[in-house]
């Protein structure tokens, strides 16, 4: 009799695993954080000065592709099915190579180049999350540490460090939504920095 109730729970497991071979893992959406384009390329001072953008670090409980909620005070949870196309360091540092360039301020070389630079900036994601919390409006939160490296004396040295966070709300607690937003955050970020990298150059 003992034996029977043991193997009740067993066939119910193996019953659970039969009935799941066969059916098709759904496939993740893959998304890109993409910036809107800065409005104009700045005509003064060209860009006689290079700026290298360095490798991006990200803080290591939003660093994975999976997208990452907010759900209450304590409880962030990540997302199986809604990721970046790539790891949200080389994304955002790529985006934001394209995005300074844009600019015109600045002659930018991408981490992956091996080309001298006058600057280098150093960049910390700290913050990279979806706010989904209930009785709030959704928002994506950004949040981004800047450091930026004279490179042209013997001893590199910082001339500019700065942290900027942003949060922009969202008109639904979606995937889609989200990475729409931090898109939005991005831009508004670097607009943000591309000031103050135009103040250390006079």
């Amino acid at each position: 009799m003992r034996n029977a109730r043991l193997a009740l729970p067993a066939c119910a497991a193996l019953a659970l695993i039969a009935c799941s071979i066969g059916k098709p893992i759904p496939a993740p959406n893959t998304y890109v954080v993409q910036p809107p384009a800065p409005e104009g390329a700045s005509s003064s001072n060209p860009n006689t000065e290079s700026l290298r953008v360095g490798n991006v670090r990200v803080a290591a409980a939003y660093a994975g592709a999976a997208l990452v909620y907010r759900m209450d005070e304590v409880q962030f949870t990540s997302d199986p099915y809604s990721r970046f196309i790539a790891e949200p360091a080389t994304m955002l540092g790529d985006q934001m190579a394209v995005w300074l360039a844009g600019t015109g301020r600045f002659a930018v070389v991408g981490p992956e180049s091996a080309r001298p630079a006058h600057y280098l900036l150093e960049t910390t994601v700290t913050e990279l999350y979806g706010d989904f919390r209930s009785g709030r409006q959704p928002a994506a939160v950004l949040a981004v540490q800047f450091a930026l490296l004279d490179q042209t004396s013997a001893r590199p040295k910082a001339v500019l460090e700065r942290s900027i966070a942003r949060r922009v709300d969202l008109p639904r607690a979606s995937p889609d939504a989200l990475v729409r937003g931090y898109g939005d955050a991005f831009a508004q970020i670097l607009a943000e920095l591309s000031t103050d990298l135009q103040v250390v150059r006079k």
